[in-house]
């Protein structure tokens, strides 16, 4: 690589962006301003906390956190996945689930498990066939279903009496993965099982027992792209609650009136927050968290955010848990060759895979 050439490139998509960031700063400045004189211009196709057709007024709300409880459990489980080397005769893929419980109070203590699965031929899932195991969207999706129905489980089975908060990573539901599947009665499954998971979430949430979701700086646009103005087209939500909320703020509780193709799926919800490192988005399911509710569990996001130096601690040890390190992948494959050898299955790279390992000069 040429460092001249390469030095060069970078500032000039340095300097673009620095153009970039001064435009969207006057931008915001603009967009404050129409909010505060239309206050009562509907923003299309989206809802407020109370259920009801949200409005600019409802950008202005900016509610501050107030104190945690002394007594809760924080619940988080995130995935990771493996495939076996293409260059290997066996064709599989793993997912595994990492799990954590903390509880904070007067009987303080942590709880970590860990599930490891195998496809193809597992019997809780045998949809999973080998011409999936290639399609990355759709094992995405099933870890991200696996990741959710594994996190409700261990909260159903908490005898814990806290206000109980589970986290995901990322989107509640996994809808990148799930828009670009192409076999669409596995699509179909996984539908199946993000509804079931939704009725489990709302048993939870009856029970002092709360999902989210925890999204860090989204570049999502549910919010500026259903504004009137000239200037919002300009911004994402981040870039727009970045200028409307302070530290330690919060918005109103807003749902996408959807007409996506996923809108058989029960409708999420979201706020956004703001914490001393950036912005975030929170999803749950719509009216599993009320205002009421979202006052109590918003401390608890942020204090978590804290002890995680700027990202929810809860997440962070549940993906030291799941993940699946270089070693370890080496090791399987390592653990493939001996077993292919054993049985007399004559093995050997490609001659490709051999000249990346080997040095030539």
């Amino acid at each position: 690589m040429k460092i001249e050439k390469t030095v060069k490139y970078i500032s000039g998509l340095a300097k673009q962006l620095q153009q970039e960031i001064s435009m969207k700063t006057n931008v915001a400045s603009s967009l404050q301003h129409e909010i505060s004189a239309n206050s009562k211009t509907i923003l299309e196709n989206t809802r407020n906390g109370n259920d009801k057709q949200a409005t600019y007024s409802d950008l202005n709300t900016a509610i501050p956190v107030t104190a945690v409880e002394k007594n809760i459990s924080v619940f988080g489980a995130d995935g990771s996945s493996i495939e076996a080397d293409r260059e290997l005769p066996l064709e599989f893929s793993a997912i595994n689930i990492g799990y954590i419980n903390i509880n904070y109070g007067d009987n303080a203590n942590a709880d970590f498990d860990e599930s490891l699965t195998f496809y193809p031929d597992n019997k809780d899932i045998p949809e999973v066939d080998r011409k999936l195991l290639s399609d990355i969207n759709a094992m995405s999706a099933l870890r991200h279903v696996l990741e959710i129905e594994y996190l409700i489980g261990k909260m159903e089975e908490s005898k814990s009496n806290n206000i109980k908060l589970g986290f995901v990573d990322g989107n509640l539901y996994p809808n990148f993965a799930l828009a670009h599947i192409t076999n669409i009665t596995f699509k179909q499954f996984l539908y199946k099982r993000l509804d079931e998971v939704a009725e489990k979430i709302i048993n939870l949430s009856q029970q002092n027992a709360y999902i989210i979701s925890y999204n860090s700086s989204p570049n999502s646009i549910h919010i500026s792209s259903k504004m009137k103005g000239k200037f919002a087209e300009e911004l994402s939500d981040s870039e727009l609650f970045d200028n409307l909320l302070n530290i330690n703020e919060r918005s109103d509780i807003f749902t996408e009136i959807s007409e996506e193709e996923n809108n058989n799926l029960k409708p999420i919800s979201f706020v956004f927050t703001k914490n001393y490192k950036e912005l975030s988005k929170i999803e749950f399911l719509k009216d599993t968290i009320n205002l009421e509710t979202m006052d109590k569990i918003h401390g608890i996001i942020l204090s978590q955010v804290e002890k995680g130096r700027g990202y929810p601690k809860i997440l962070i040890e549940s993906h030291e848990h799941a993940v699946i390190s270089q070693s370890d992948r080496a090791a399987i494959n390592t653990l493939i060759e001996r077993e292919l050898n054993l049985l007399n299955i004559n093995y050997k790279t490609s001659q490709k895979q051999q000249s990346k390992q080997t040095r030539n000069i």
